[in-house]
């Protein structure tokens, strides 16, 4: 899936370029270096996969780790965990014929008129599932849609890619 800089994280660019934010500090990190409390958490979440890498993020005192995992087959998840353990998210990659059959009538019409599955993510915070699916559309237009378990569209965004 292609991501975007938004505008958010330029705004977090510049002002830790001027000073004005406090002091990040972004670096890898092996699991044995973890928080017994992370580490626990990890391996709650691992899904029969392994960890892949580790990032960290530190924020003054705060630090959040991005766990990234191989599942088996193809497929991803990535944990996003605060220092003291708390689990604020996961990630799962997935292909199309992994979403559930509830997102289908939303799916199914877009590929039928020639747009192309780009790739999709399921995406779990505080038990709240929500898939956010892309799509090619003709005339190099991106559509991303995050449906909900129901199938519901939540919101949904085209660019045009130029």
């Amino acid at each position: 899936m292609k991501r975007k800089i938004s505008s958010t994280w330029l705004c977090a660019v510049a002002a830790l370029v001027t000073g004005l934010a406090p002091a990040v500090w972004a670096g890898e990190e092996s699991s044995k270096e973890l928080p017994d409390a992370v580490r626990s958490r990890v391996s709650e979440n691992l899904g029969g996969g392994h960890v892949d890498d580790i990032k960290v993020i530190r924020i003054d005192e705060r630090r959040l780790y991005l766990v990234e995992i191989d599942l088996p087959g193809p497929r991803e998840r990535k944990l996003h965990i605060t220092g003291e353990g708390i689990l604020l998210k996961i990630v799962d990659k997935l292909r199309l014929p992994d979403l559930p059959p509830a997102t289908r009538p939303v799916v199914d019409p877009i590929l039928a008129n020639k747009g192309r599955f780009d790739g999709a993510d399921k995406v779990t915070t505080n038990g709240r599932v929500e898939y956010h699916v892309e799509f090619d559309l003709p005339g190099r237009v991106e559509l991303v849609l995050v449906l909900s378990e129901s199938g519901e569209v939540i919101s949904r965004r085209e660019e045009a890619n130029l």
